[in-house]
């Protein structure tokens, strides 16, 4: 999350206004699998850079803009995927079985380090940022899958994350 903030400032002062996360994060959600997308609405702040950012509130909300015309983009090109929330948490391995169950049953879909820095930082520059995720591992019924082999080739998981960047890049 620091890296992401950071990154994001200097690229803000060098006047880039749209910001798109194309990366992996772990399945909380039952259901998801290793190489599901998931486009993300919303990141629960469970990490310290959002809150120099933006006051104290549990989540941080993608730009609906981008994300919707990425959205409707996504669905036109075919590409199979999901929407929900994230859960950004600074110590990778530190999640808990309580905080995993607690936030699958509110809805949350996936873990990962940056996307509720992104976001604070967009809204607090007036940026638009959105993130896209491949299931890179799964933290459901109290077990861990571990991080399969063929990861990369599992649903095309690289190729789709690919496909969203070239479809974020000729958004209008």
């Amino acid at each position: 999350a620091p890296l992401t903030a950071a990154t994001a400032d200097e690229f803000w002062a060098m006047g880039i206004k749209e910001f798109l996360i194309l990366g992996t994060a772990g399945g909380i959600r039952k259901g998801l699998e290793v190489g599901d997308i998931v486009l993300c609405t919303k990141a629960l702040r469970d990490e310290g850079v959002s809150h120099h950012y933006l006051r104290n509130s549990k989540y941080v909300e993608a730009d609906d803009k981008l994300t919707h015309s990425l959205e409707k983009a996504m669905n036109k090109s075919g590409l199979k995927f999901m929407k929900g929330s994230t859960w950004t948490i600074d110590a990778p391995y530190m999640e808990s079985i309580e905080e995993v169950e607690n936030y699958s049953n509110e809805g949350v879909f996936t873990v990962e380090m940056e996307a509720a820095a992104l976001f604070a930082v967009a809204k607090r520059r007036k940026l638009r940022a959105a993130a896209a995720f491949s299931i890179s591992d799964t933290l459901t019924n109290g077990a861990w899958s571990g991080f399969p082999e063929n990861y990369h080739r599992k649903k095309n998981s690289f190729a789709n994350l690919v496909r969203i960047g070239k479809i974020f890049s000729e958004l209008k």
